[in-house]
């Protein structure tokens, strides 16, 4: 009997799959609406913007892909893989989307369909890896680095809960409670990019206290 409630579920699920784009961009945070923006626009625009601060960034990996340009969005109903994602793992789309957007075209990166039962992965506070599936949409946002957006679909599935405050999202599976760590990313910024300037103003620093002492 379960499993029929189960099959049930996912039957339903999978038919309440946007049907236009504008439908999909309607469940999707302000944050992955300007992310599904082509890439000639999003150049043009400043990446200083604020809602990249909303963006909690965690380690996770799909099979053996690690993508660090993986995020917790919970202001998106649903979650997406970007095409290099999808290019790299050399799948191709369970389900053909219909979406209509030649209108937006210069606006709007097209969804390139669905994938259903994605095994993500990813690591607790303990180590431990923990691994759970769920539907995201495909996308072609112009960026050539894997790219994962977890939206709430995926997160009420293992009854996420996300703290920002404390740079953790807890989550149950299995009946079972697990801690991940999550931190934020400068907007515009990757980690390497990041370390480099963390490593510079460091010297600076050390340079800024000799000159220090040596007028003292």
């Amino acid at each position: 009997m379960k499993k029929i409630v189960d099959m049930m579920k996912k039957m339903i699920y999978v038919t309440n799959f946007p049907k236009t784009y504008n439908q999909l961009l309607s469940k999707l945070s302000p944050t992955m609406q300007k992310m599904c923006q082509s890439h000639i626009v999003q150049k043009k625009e400043s990446k200083s913007d604020e809602w990249f601060s909303s963006l909690q960034y965690l380690n996770a990996s799909i099979n053996d892909l690690s993508i660090s340009e993986s995020f917790l969005d919970n202001g998106s109903e649903f979650g997406a893989l970007n095409d290099a994602t999808i290019n790299a793992l050399g799948w191709k789309a369970d389900k053909p989307s219909d979406f209509d957007i030649k209108g937006n075209s210069k606006y709007i990166t097209e969804s390139l369909g669905w994938f259903t039962d994605v095994p993500v992965s990813i690591k607790d506070k303990d180590g431990k890896t923990v691994t759970a599936t769920g539907n995201f949409a495909r996308i072609d946002n112009g960026e050539s680095e894997p790219m994962l957006c977890i939206g709430m679909t995926w997160i009420r599935k293992v009854h996420g809960v996300l703290d920002p405050s404390k740079n953790q999202f807890r989550m149950k599976l299995h009946g079972k409670t697990y801690t991940i760590p999550t931190f934020s990313k400068p907007p515009g910024v990757s980690e390497p990019e990041q370390r480099t300037s963390d490593m510079h103003d460091g010297e600076d620093l050390k340079k800024n206290m000799t000159h220090l002492k040596s007028d003292l």
